[in-house]
Protein backbone atom coordinates (compact mmCIF):
# COMPACT_ATOMS: atom_id res chain seq x y z
CA UNK A 1 0.00 0.00 0.00
CA UNK A 2 2.75 2.43 0.97
CA UNK A 3 4.72 1.59 -2.17
CA UNK A 4 1.70 2.32 -4.41
CA UNK A 5 1.06 5.60 -2.63
CA UNK A 6 4.71 6.60 -3.02
CA UNK A 7 4.66 5.78 -6.74
CA UNK A 8 1.47 7.82 -7.19
CA UNK A 9 2.93 10.80 -5.32
CA UNK A 10 6.17 10.74 -7.34
CA UNK A 11 4.21 10.43 -10.60
CA UNK A 12 1.98 13.37 -9.64
CA UNK A 13 5.01 15.47 -8.72
CA UNK A 14 6.68 14.73 -12.06
CA UNK A 15 3.51 15.55 -13.99
CA UNK A 16 3.26 18.89 -12.17
CA UNK A 17 6.93 19.67 -12.65
CA UNK A 18 6.73 19.16 -16.42
CA UNK A 19 3.17 20.26 -17.15
CA UNK A 20 2.95 23.53 -15.20
CA UNK A 21 5.68 25.39 -17.15
CA UNK A 22 3.92 24.38 -20.36
CA UNK A 23 0.60 25.74 -19.11
CA UNK A 24 2.28 28.95 -17.94
CA UNK A 25 3.64 29.66 -21.42
CA UNK A 26 0.44 28.87 -23.32
CA UNK A 27 0.04 32.50 -24.40
CA UNK A 28 3.61 32.80 -25.66
CA UNK A 29 3.89 33.93 -29.27
CA UNK A 30 4.91 31.44 -31.92
CA UNK A 31 8.09 31.47 -33.96
CA UNK A 32 9.48 34.86 -34.88
CA UNK A 33 12.47 36.57 -36.49
CA UNK A 34 14.70 38.66 -34.22
CA UNK A 35 15.80 41.75 -36.13
CA UNK A 36 17.93 44.71 -35.11
CA UNK A 37 16.22 48.11 -34.72
CA UNK A 38 15.76 50.20 -37.86
CA UNK A 39 18.93 51.96 -38.91
CA UNK A 40 21.29 49.43 -37.30
CA UNK A 41 24.05 48.02 -39.48
CA UNK A 42 23.79 44.24 -39.43
CA UNK A 43 26.74 42.02 -40.32
CA UNK A 44 24.76 38.77 -39.93
CA UNK A 45 21.31 37.61 -40.98
CA UNK A 46 18.38 37.94 -38.52
CA UNK A 47 17.76 35.00 -36.16
CA UNK A 48 14.76 32.67 -36.34
CA UNK A 49 13.54 32.25 -32.76
CA UNK A 50 11.08 29.74 -31.32
CA UNK A 51 9.15 30.77 -28.21
CA UNK A 52 7.69 27.26 -28.06
CA UNK A 53 11.20 25.84 -27.75
CA UNK A 54 11.71 28.03 -24.67
CA UNK A 55 8.25 27.49 -23.12
CA UNK A 56 9.64 25.79 -20.02
CA UNK A 57 11.57 28.95 -19.05
CA UNK A 58 10.15 31.75 -16.97
CA UNK A 59 9.45 34.68 -19.34
CA UNK A 60 11.30 37.03 -16.97
CA UNK A 61 14.53 35.11 -17.64
CA UNK A 62 14.82 37.03 -20.93
CA UNK A 63 12.27 39.81 -20.45
CA UNK A 64 13.92 40.91 -17.20
CA UNK A 65 12.14 44.29 -16.95
CA UNK A 66 8.66 42.86 -17.54
CA UNK A 67 6.33 43.28 -14.57
CA UNK A 68 4.07 40.38 -15.55
CA UNK A 69 1.04 42.58 -16.15
CA UNK A 70 1.68 44.76 -19.18
CA UNK A 71 2.31 43.41 -22.66
CA UNK A 72 5.88 42.29 -23.30
CA UNK A 73 7.84 44.70 -25.48
CA UNK A 74 10.89 44.18 -27.65
CA UNK A 75 14.30 44.76 -26.06
CA UNK A 76 14.80 47.93 -28.09
CA UNK A 77 11.25 49.22 -27.40
CA UNK A 78 11.81 49.28 -23.65
CA UNK A 79 14.52 51.92 -24.02
CA UNK A 80 17.00 49.48 -22.51
CA UNK A 81 18.93 47.96 -25.40
CA UNK A 82 18.90 50.79 -27.93
CA UNK A 83 22.60 51.39 -28.64
CA UNK A 84 23.38 49.87 -32.05
CA UNK A 85 26.78 51.51 -32.50
CA UNK A 86 29.90 49.46 -33.04
CA UNK A 87 31.61 51.37 -30.21
CA UNK A 88 28.87 50.54 -27.71
CA UNK A 89 28.62 46.86 -28.66
CA UNK A 90 29.79 45.51 -25.28
CA UNK A 91 27.81 47.93 -23.10
CA UNK A 92 24.76 46.53 -21.25
CA UNK A 93 22.46 48.99 -23.05
CA UNK A 94 23.52 47.81 -26.50
CA UNK A 95 21.18 45.78 -28.65
CA UNK A 96 24.04 43.35 -29.36
CA UNK A 97 24.64 42.61 -25.66
CA UNK A 98 20.96 41.75 -25.10
CA UNK A 99 21.56 38.60 -27.14
CA UNK A 100 25.32 38.00 -26.96
CA UNK A 101 26.52 39.05 -23.47
CA UNK A 102 28.10 36.59 -21.01
CA UNK A 103 25.17 37.16 -18.64
CA UNK A 104 22.66 34.32 -18.40
CA UNK A 105 19.94 36.82 -19.37
CA UNK A 106 21.28 36.83 -22.94
CA UNK A 107 20.74 34.02 -25.45
CA UNK A 108 24.40 33.13 -25.85
CA UNK A 109 25.15 33.47 -22.13
CA UNK A 110 22.27 31.17 -21.17
CA UNK A 111 23.15 28.57 -23.79
CA UNK A 112 26.83 28.56 -22.75
CA UNK A 113 25.88 28.19 -19.08
CA UNK A 114 23.72 25.19 -19.96
CA UNK A 115 26.53 23.72 -22.03
CA UNK A 116 28.98 24.20 -19.14
CA UNK A 117 26.53 22.47 -16.80
CA UNK A 118 26.28 19.65 -19.35
CA UNK A 119 22.54 20.18 -19.56
CA UNK A 120 20.43 20.31 -22.68
CA UNK A 121 21.69 23.31 -24.58
CA UNK A 122 21.00 25.52 -27.53
CA UNK A 123 23.31 26.92 -30.17
CA UNK A 124 26.41 28.87 -29.09
CA UNK A 125 28.17 29.59 -32.41
CA UNK A 126 27.29 32.43 -34.81
CA UNK A 127 26.33 30.17 -37.72
CA UNK A 128 24.06 28.08 -35.49
CA UNK A 129 21.63 31.02 -35.06
CA UNK A 130 22.40 33.33 -37.96
CA UNK A 131 21.65 31.63 -41.28
CA UNK A 132 24.16 32.04 -44.11
CA UNK A 133 23.41 34.87 -46.55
Amino acid sequence: MKKTLLICMVTAALVCAFALPTLYAVDAPGDMVLKAPAGAKMTKEPVNFSHKGHAALDCKKCHHTWDGAAAVKKCSDEGCHVDTSKEGKKKPESFYSAFHAKSEQSCVGCHKALKKAKAKTGPTKCGDCHPKK
